[in-house]
């Protein structure tokens, strides 16, 4: 992986960046995402947050367990323990 600066401004505490980054896609992990998962994914994308509870009513709790857990070893998703559930957020 090749990072370069193109441009970066700084300014009340804060710098930003621009950058080009450099990828050889032969090194990249190979990720299959199922049909839950991506569901999933894309409800976590519209809505920031939801809990594990909400997603096992929406698809089962065994689907949405294994979907979750996929995710979070793929390092997609964090989850957050809420009370008796989890608070499901992308990374």
């Amino acid at each position: 992986m090749k990072v370069q600066v193109l441009k970066k401004k700084y300014g009340d505490g804060k710098i930003v960046m621009i950058l080009r980054v450099e990828v050889d896609v032969n090194n990249l992990p190979n990720y299959e995402l199922g049909d839950v998962e991506t569901r999933i994914l894309d409800l976590l994308l519209d809505n920031e947050e939801i809990t594990q509870r909400q997603l096992s009513q929406l698809f089962g709790r065994t689907k949405a367990c294994r979907a979750i857990k996929n995710l979070e070893n793929m390092g997609l998703i964090r989850r957050e323990k809420k009370g008796r559930t989890y608070v499901v957020r992308v990374v």
